[in-house]
């Protein structure tokens, strides 16, 4: 299932130029953040001795000897209904709302190329609704499986996407943190038990309590994950190189994520300590990890760290790589915005569009350019002819949110606009759209 999937759970060196609708300050994708290098996006093991791939296993055998016996428990059990269906409808009829046809549970296979479709198609409602159809048929002995634990992941992260956090808190709950003899195996080649639970589940379980308005407590979770994880490094052959790489990466997951929950409540110096721990390590994109610090400190005004850093980003970039030309480009138009030079601003970023096409990140800054530098009209032009244009691309919720505040600038016919862009998202959208980003209400 993890080849299935690989194409959707990418790992791609938090690169700037990824078109996910959600990014954090490293410029990871929403799938980038939920993938652990195991799972979904490492790089294949096929060829890795069975001793390596076990190492890839490797976790603390919990004290607690009884296991967990009961059914699974799920929050959402109920078909979740498609909102853009539901607000065409409601603006336009239900001859207009029909014409909206997608993939959903009942009409892909319930495996992982069900699953698959789904994810490619952004019908993540109906990817919750496909778990949930998985999970609840198993009979006793599947129940904790590699195969039912990776649906859980794929389940944990939809709802934390989605916005689900009670839900998501409920269902994790049950799984007492992996912390069961339920989730380990006897490894083939050895003796050792070993573990299937996907390291991105275990790092989704720490950060939960964030979600629920508890930083504290995910920072903690966080923090032992990663004493584990420096404890399994320093116990790891040094030829072992697969492992050491797959669980070097593993602890850069764990300090971005720990960074990002510190951005969040504006500990901007800790985080930049933690993001420089990051961009020390041999298994990093330097030249992203850089340019996240000198888009940190851009935050904040801070433009002499932001140059310095995003200069150190420039050197660490390979001239080969579009995505590294494209990222340095972003730079330097950051450091022009932070100077309030827009038309500077936007010319690096009329050749960064150049270099990634439909980056929906790009195309915003560049409105916002035109905005601040007196140009409204065109800022709007500029928007909506790339919807016009690929509106699979560029149907993107910030996109979308910002353009829907600008018609809110523009004129009193806002809402004709807005609806005319429901009328898109009737026809290109996945049931996973947020919809609250045109602003109807």
């Amino acid at each position: 299932m993890s080849n299935l999937l690989a194409s959707y759970f990418t790992n791609s060196g938090n690169d700037i130029t990824n078109i996910g609708n959600t990014t954090d300050i490293a410029g990871r994708s929403f799938f980038d953040i939920i993938s652990d290098c195991k799972d979904f996006n490492e790089e294949s093991t096929e060829d890795t001795t069975s001793s390596s791939i076990e190492n890839l296993e490797i976790w603390p055998y919990p004290k607690t000897v009884e296991c967990l016996n009961s059914p699974f428990k799920f929050a959402i059990t109920e078909p979740l209904i498609d909102p853009i269906k539901i607000l065409v409808n409601k603006h336009f009829g239900a001859v207009e709302a029909n014409k909206r046809v997608l993939p959903n549970a009942d009409s892909v296979l319930s495996d992982a190329n069900g699953l698959q479709i789904l994810i490619k198609c952004g019908c993540f409602r109906s990817v919750i609704n496909l778990t949930y159809k998985i999970l609840s048929i198993l009979s006793n002995d599947q129940l904790y499986t590699s195969f039912s634990l990776q649906i859980w992941f794929i389940r944990i992260s939809i709802l934390l996407k989605m916005k689900f956090f009670k839900e998501a808190e409920i269902e994790l709950k049950q799984f007492e943190n992996f912390e069961r003899p339920n989730f380990f195996h006897q490894a083939k080649n050895s003796n050792q038990l070993v573990s299937f639970v996907p390291f991105g589940l275990r790092v989704l379980n720490a950060e939960l309590a964030h979600y629920m308005g508890n930083s504290n407590e995910s920072l903690s979770n966080l923090y032992k994950l990663l004493s584990i994880v420096k404890k399994i490094l320093l116990d790891l052959s040094e030829d072992d190189e697969t492992a050491r790489r797959v669980w070097n990466e593993r602890k850069n997951k764990i300090l971005f994520s720990i960074s990002n929950i510190l951005i969040s409540r504006k500990n901007y110096s800790k985080a930049i300590e933690i993001m420089n721990l990051i961009a020390e390590s041999d298994y990093s994109d330097k030249n992203a990890i850089w340019s996240s610090i000198g888009k940190l400190y851009s935050t904040f005004g801070d433009t002499v760290n932001a140059s310095n850093s995003f200069k150190k980003a420039k050197t660490f970039s390979n001239k080969a790589l579009p995505s590294n030309n494209c990222r340095n480009l972003l730079n330097l138009s950051f450091l022009k915005m932070i100077a309030h030079q827009y038309k500077e601003a936007y010319e690096y970023l009329q050749e960064a569009d150049q270099l990634a096409p439909y980056n929906p990140t790009i195309l915003n800054n560049m409105a916002f350019c035109l905005f601040y530098s007196g140009n409204l009209i065109e800022a709007i032009k500029l928007i909506e002819s790339r919807i016009q244009s690929n509106p699979t691309k560029y149907l993107n919720e910030s996109l979308l949110f910002n353009l829907c505040t600008l018609y809110e600038l523009e004129s009193s016919k806002a809402l004709q606009k807005k609806l005319k862009l429901l009328l898109w998202l009737n026809i290109y959208a996945g049931d996973g759209f947020n919809e609250t980003c045109l602003q109807l209400q």
